[in-house]
């Protein structure tokens, strides 16, 4: 195995590392399961951190590798590893001629079987579990870019899956320290600095209930000039602290206590002015809200 990778990599992963958008790669990925359903999507607020990769459902089924690679590392739930987080469960940690790392959490423990120094996209790396902290059978998937230090969305790499459902847009409104105000077209809001805060999510694809996912993209613009945008293209860690790049966010200036999204600052005039809101998943489904308002002498 690579142990110059081990210690750096395993915190880089479990911990949430950091990612840049410049380090995108420009080729792309095979799934590592025959399923495409994503449960989990990148950038979503998991209480204390965000989440930094993606989790993909579909039950009990093979993991294969994206690309051929070597390995890197390999735990199996249980074994003497004190100095090891548990979250992610038993996983695996591949290297890729690309520069570029993959890690396969929450396996099966009995399914990775023995270790093998390279692995190529035919080779089984395990199969779904749930163990670490899983509330169920899933596979948490992370790229992360060496070069660049950074880990990136697991989407942009993936060829698509099936998602014809736009984003929801909801509870959309304006925030002056604690006051807020609901906001819906022909409001009247007093003037000053706003922050805008809304509830906003994507939908899982494949159930009929409400499983709410993170969207891609979400941007905020106030009579016809863009005030804020949020990517969720990758994280990186900037003074000790896990922030969204290219907006510079960090969870907590970005999700609040009641999962509403802060997206973003406005200074309202007097006079008639329209906010909109755009929310976009990454398959290119689009939501968007326009609301006029009566900023009041």
């Amino acid at each position: 195995m690579r142990n110059r990778y081990a210690s750096s990599t395993l915190s880089l992963f479990i911990l949430t590392a950091a990612s840049l958008l410049a380090a995108l790669p420009t080729f792309s990925l095979d799934w590592p399961v025959q399923k495409r359903i994503v449960t989990g999507t990148f950038g979503e607020d998991r209480g204390d951190h965000f989440h930094n990769g993606i989790d993909i459902g579909g039950g009990a089924q093979e993991v294969h590798p994206v690309l051929p690679g070597e390995l890197v590392f390999r735990y199996v739930e249980g074994s003497d590893y004190s100095s090891l987080p548990r979250g992610v469960g038993s996983f695996v940690v591949l290297h890729h001629d690309q520069d570029i790392l993959s890690a396969y959490c929450h396996l099966a423990s009995d399914s990775l079987g023995s270790p093998k120094k390279r692995y190529s996209p035919s080779d089984m790396i395990g199969v779904i579990g749930d163990t670490g902290h899983s509330e169920g059978k899933h596979l948490h998937f992370v790229v992360f870019d060496e070069e660049a230090d950074a880990s990136v969305n697991p989407l942009a790499l993936l060829s698509s899956a099936p998602d014809a459902q736009p984003p929801v847009i909801k509870r959309v409104q304006v925030s002056w320290g604690e006051e807020l105000q609901a906001l819906g077209s022909g409001a009247t809001v007093r003037p000053g600095t706003a922050e805008v805060i809304a509830e906003l999510y994507d939908l899982r694809e494949d159930v009929k209930f409400l499983w709410p996912i993170s969207p891609y993209s979400v941007r905020l613009s106030l009579d016809g000039k863009e005030i804020a945008r949020t990517l969720f293209d990758s994280l990186r860690v900037s003074e000790g602290r896990m922030v969204v790049s290219g907006s510079e966010r960090t969870r907590e200036s970005l999700y609040r206590r009641d999962g509403l999204m802060r997206c973003g600052t406005i200074v309202l005039r007097a006079g008639e002015s329209r906010i909109r809101l755009s929310v976009r998943d990454y398959a290119g489904n689009e939501t968007v809200r326009e609301i006029a308002i009566t900023v009041r002498d």
